[in-house]
């Protein structure tokens, strides 16, 4: 069995989607009540969830900033699709397919906005196709919105509030231990929360670690020097100041000795170790400043644009015309039904960016419905209606605990909760609920994996060989620009800047059928290119010489050739980092041509 095999294996439940349900739902439902929404309290209940959800994931000021902005959309959101649908569904339907578009559109301003697109999507859809116990005025649905929207803001402030920079030196603490961590978000989440002097410096001492201990390790795989123990040693030391530096008030401890080796990467890696460990120790609170122009450079580096055949813009459409298929489907459904809300959400939740992950998407459902199916006719047979809706907690509880973890063991659960809760409460007849929900899943699937890919053939975007290749020799254009003197915030460098970025963000399969080694192989390839490209446009700011080597290796003016382990001839500051990563761009570049099909 494989490593991979035997971890999803040990996958264990978990019960913070469980924790978020009960304190999003709860005070929502007491609050609502209270100010008078009466049963559309249920749609602020999810209202909150789902904007929680879209609040969380960075530091609490960014966050608290991002709630700010988000909030007046989140509301649009949950209010005019609903009341609009009362008077003119195609009118509801057009603006929910455009709601839609925006929301499968924001992961394109960086890793953060992932989860901000799903609760807007999730907003929408679910407070437009919920069906409520009684009859709610206009008014009460928009007093459910905003109680629910205000207590995501207010559980978002309770969370943050005794660790506001939590998830900022949590970031930087993943870039030295973490297994694939993430240099882009890291910095991009530094700048938003403040620029702390102390944190800027261990990110940058981080990063130089990491690309250094990576260039050992080449060197390591290549059989060129034994560097075992000097690498475990390294490893050991980066994970205690990770600790160290994921802690609010960290204990003071003394520097650990590194172990001696006879290459000049691991004595840079050590050094690096050290530039940590002092900025953890001194923990210097004051801002480091930035310019304006470095402002629109750092937009231009880590926020790529659109364009018209790339990958997000492609699944945004796909995404629309997906929901407005199912918008439609569900339109013939009796007023009321209970199951639109899931039929649209099991539609969202399906489509993603390639067709492997929407594969991935889709499984866990219909593997899920198929068992959930079986276990709920047996359910019906043996147990009295009156016990259904008890039947139906424990198994929401049972959902929501494994749903992070085993959502294939989830959603069977989540087929129990909805035939149980909808044949006790809405008094429907349980094979009738069971039946209408496995054709709406297995319909959602059918958009998802067929549909939603065969509508825009004339979006889908060049062949993956031809974008590995743009996105190196892109990046290498981008940084050979910032070398030239004064030209670092000129528009031609910004717009350079921003193709290379938009270039990398390419680098996802889309029909392209790779294992799980091309798949390694192609997310080693973009960190690396990624990496160079954050620490070549540091270089090329303040050292441009640094950058010369590097930049003929990605031009195809060098052959690639593995990093030297002599100590004499290795050149000093950044110069062997960036050479490395060019060095591994290359090779992994060939190694990728070479195993793709033609």
């Amino acid at each position: 069995m494989s490593k991979t095999d035997s971890a999803s294996t040990r996958a264990k439940g978990s019960p913070l989607l469980l924790v978020l349900f009960a304190v999003a739902l709860v005070p929502t439902f007491l609050v609502g009540y209270a100010v008078g929404a009466g049963s559309a309290s249920v749609v602020g209940g999810f209202v909150a969830l789902f904007s929680l959800l879209a609040f969380l994931g960075g530091p609490l000021r960014p966050d608290l900033r991002l709630a700010a902005a988000l909030s007046p959309l989140l509301l649009f959101a949950a209010i005019v699709p609903r009341l609009l649908g009362e008077v003119s569904r195609p009118a509801a339907i057009a603006v929910i397919v455009v709601i839609v578009f925006v929301a499968a559109l924001l992961p394109v301003r960086g890793p953060r906005f992932v989860t901000v697109g799903l609760g807007l999507g999730m907003v929408t859809l679910f407070a437009y196709g919920m069906a409520l116990l009684g009859p709610v005025g206009p008014w009460q649905v928009v007093v459910a919105a905003v109680t629910g929207v205000v207590i995501a803001v207010l559980l978002r402030v309770l969370l943050g509030i005794s660790d506001p920079s939590k998830a900022t030196r949590a970031k930087i603490a993943d870039v030295l231990d973490a297994e694939v961590p993430d240099l882009d978000a890291a910095f991009d989440t530094w700048l938003a929360d403040g620029r702390r002097r102390w944190l800027g410096a261990a990110l940058g001492a981080a990063s130089r670690y990491r690309l250094a201990l990576r260039s050992a390790e080449a060197i390591q795989r290549a059989g060129r020097a034994e560097l075992d123990e000097a690498l475990a040693s390294a490893r050991t030391r980066a994970e205690g100041l990770a600790e160290r530096i994921r802690a609010k008030k960290p204990a003071p401890e003394a520097s650990a000795e590194q172990a001696a080796s006879g290459t000049r990467l691991l004595s840079d890696a050590s050094a690096a170790l050290d530039a940590v460990e002092r900025a953890v120790d001194e923990r210097d609170t004051s801002r480091v400043p930035l310019a304006d122009r470095h402002h629109r450079l750092r937009e231009a580096v880590l926020q790529p644009s659109v364009r018209l055949r790339s990958i997000q813009v492609r699944h945004a459409v796909r995404t629309a015309f997906g929901l407005l298929l199912a918008l439609v489907l569900t339109s013939y459904l009796p007023p009321g039904d209970p199951l639109v809300a899931t039929a649209l959400m099991t539609t969202f939740g399906i489509l993603q960016a390639s067709w492997r992950a929407t594969l991935s998407k889709a499984r866990p459902r219909v593997i899920g419905l198929l068992a959930g199916a079986a276990l709920s006719a047996v359910i019906v047979l043996v147990v009295p209606t009156p016990y259904l809706p008890v039947v139906a907690g424990v198994a929401l509880l049972i959902g929501l605990w494994n749903m992070m973890a085993r959502p294939t063991y989830a959603y069977t659960f989540m087929v129990v909760v909805t035939v149980g809760f909808n044949a006790s409460l809405r008094h429907t007849d349980p094979v009738h609920t069971l039946v209408e929900y496995a054709l709406l899943t297995l319909a959602a699937a059918t958009i998802g994996v067929v549909i939603g890919f065969a509508v825009v053939p004339g979006l889908r975007p060049e062949p993956l060989q031809r974008r590995i290749v743009t996105a190196r020799v892109e990046t290498a254009g981008a940084l050979r620009a910032l070398t030239e003197p004064g030209s670092a915030t000129s528009p031609e460098t910004v717009a350079l800047n921003r193709a290379a970025a938009r270039a990398r963000a390419e680098l996802t399969p889309d029909r392209e059928q790779l294992d799980d080694d091309q798949l390694a192989e192609l997310d080693r390839y973009r960190a690396a290119l990624n990496d160079l490209s954050t620490l070549g446009t540091t270089a090329a700011l303040t050292a441009p010489e640094h950058l010369s080597a590097a930049l003929d290796v990605l031009d195809d003016r060098t052959p690639p050739a593995p990093a030297r382990p002599d100590r004499d001839e290795a050149p000093e500051g950044l110069e062997p980092v960036l050479t490395g990563l060019a060095n591994q761009v290359r090779t992994t570049e060939e190694n990728l041509l070479a195993a793709l099909p033609a």
